[in-house]
């Protein structure tokens, strides 16, 4: 479960910057709020802001994070991702996030600059009530020198402390985690924070596609009716979703050889791999043959006979929906937090406001849900509370900062989406009127 997340000099954020997941004191929808024992933590966020505001510059970042710790090394960020619209090139750029993971509260972070690790740390929260706990600590001075502090737990025997002098001198270098180097070795805590990057951390950009979506619907029953009784629930007209399975020769046919004999060679080695430009098939092993794994649907025509359809033969927004019903799964059964960048891309607006009442309405939700969007459709205090309507504004010198709508005295009542079309929260362009333009001179001289 996501807690904050800051971010100091990367990309569009130049000053410190966060983004969180804290209630304030609203009365409305006190079932959108997780109760842990120190802390209590929203279920859902709506982020709104004009293009370029540093809507997906937030996603990036945690992207960023989240990628630099399954890797194990900061080599694959940009050296230019600092905020280059200051004197910033000097400075170094710091990213921490807080979490909880197995009731644990952490803070992780590190902070670089030119491609090495100046500094980097966990530590167990506390939440206020005391000093929150060192798990390790390691930093790098001027000469390049790295240090490392453990948690006393952990330096307990000479054996223990010849360990962290290890690291310091021949496994830290520069460039590389110390949370992705410890996460299988003994240290519990370390572990949990690295697992939460790896399985509790989803984040969905507007390009992306499910590939594992065919994995799970095939391994998990469960999954596999919870599809059927959504998708059957939306006015898509789909009534039925399911697999056929196709031999690999006869998917392929004799004018593409060359691509299924590299695939043929791919999953004899045990590999499960996409076999369409829509990721709507897999080719695998099945019983010692290769086979290809097609999602198809079905519709119902005026007999009542259900008729079947490609998958692919779908609208891009039907596509986009479905897509997003894995997450909804993972919603209902595991503490996950998901991101998802311009949810309403390519759905309806009446589609999508029905998909996000769904997961509002979810009874016994487990996980987080956080999404970037334009479609001032859903701004609505039935669907949302103030604390969970946020907006990202950029200022003059293009610094990026969020803010929620809990920061102004909105009523209850009041109609959120005119009054942020209207300009009252701030984070819309703010565009010229049109008859300033002069494009009636332009069209006149061509």
């Amino acid at each position: 479960m996501l807690i904050r997340f800051t971010a100091e000099n990367f990309l569009s954020f130049n000053k410190e910057t966060e983004f969180n997941m804290l209630p304030g004191d609203i009365r409305r929808h006190p079932d959108h709020i997780f109760r842990f024992p120190k802390v209590e933590l929203l279920k859902s966020a709506v982020i709104y802001g004009a293009n370029g505001a540093g809507k997906s510059n937030l996603f990036k970042t945690l992207t960023a994070l989240r990628d630099v710790v399954l890797e194990g090394h900061i080599d694959i960020i940009d050296p230019k991702s600092y905020f280059r619209l200051g004197k910033n090139e000097g400075k170094a750029s710091t990213l921490e996030i807080e979490f909880i993971k197995n009731k644990i509260g952490y803070a992780y972070g590190l902070s670089i600059h030119k491609g090495i690790v100046k500094e980097e740390w966990l530590y167990k929260l506390n939440y206020g009530k005391k000093d929150d706990e060192l798990v390790f600590e390691r930093k790098s001075n001027a000469r390049g020198k790295e240090t490392l502090k453990l948690s006393q737990n952990y330096t307990k025997s000479p054996k223990e402390k010849l360990l962290v002098e290890l690291y310091e001198e021949e496994l830290l270098k520069p460039s590389n985690l110390f949370i992705h180097l410890a996460k299988d070795k003994k240290f519990k805590e370390i572990t949990d924070a690295f697992e939460w990057f790896e399985q509790y951390m989803y984040i969905i950009f507007p390009q992306m596609v499910n590939f594992h979506f065919i994995k799970l619907f095939l391994d998990n029953n469960q999954f596999k009716v919870f599809l059927n009784e959504t998708i059957s629930s939306f006015e898509t007209g789909i009534k039925e979703i399911n697999v056929e399975s196709i031999p690999l020769h006869q998917y392929f046919g004799e004018s593409n050889i060359q691509e299924r004999e590299r695939v043929l060679r791919a999953i004899l080695n045990g590999d499960t791999l996409p076999v369409s430009s829509t990721d709507n098939a897999i080719a695998l092993m099945e019983d010692g043959n290769p086979i290809v794994k097609k999602f198809i649907s079905y519709h119902v025509n005026d007999s009542g006979e259900k008729t079947e359809f490609d998958l692919f033969e779908e609208s891009d927004g039907t596509l986009r929906l479905i897509d997003f019903i894995p997450l909804l799964f993972l919603l209902v059964s595991e503490s996950v937090t998901i991101f998802i960048d311009e949810i309403d891309k390519s759905i309806h607006p009446s589609l999508l406001k029905d998909f996000i009442t769904k997961i509002q309405q979810i009874p016994n939700k487990k996980g987080q849900i956080i999404f970037t969007t334009h479609e001032s459709n859903l701004l609505d205090l039935d669907l949302f509370r103030q604390d969970e309507i946020w907006f990202a504004e950029k200022n003059q010198k293009e610094e990026s900062h969020f803010y929620p709508l809990s920061d102004f005295n909105v009523r209850p009542d009041l109609d959120v989406r005119k009054g942020y079309l209207s300009g009252r929260f701030g984070a819309i362009p703010l565009l010229a009127n049109l008859k300033d333009l002069n494009w009636d001179k332009y069209a006149e001289e061509e």
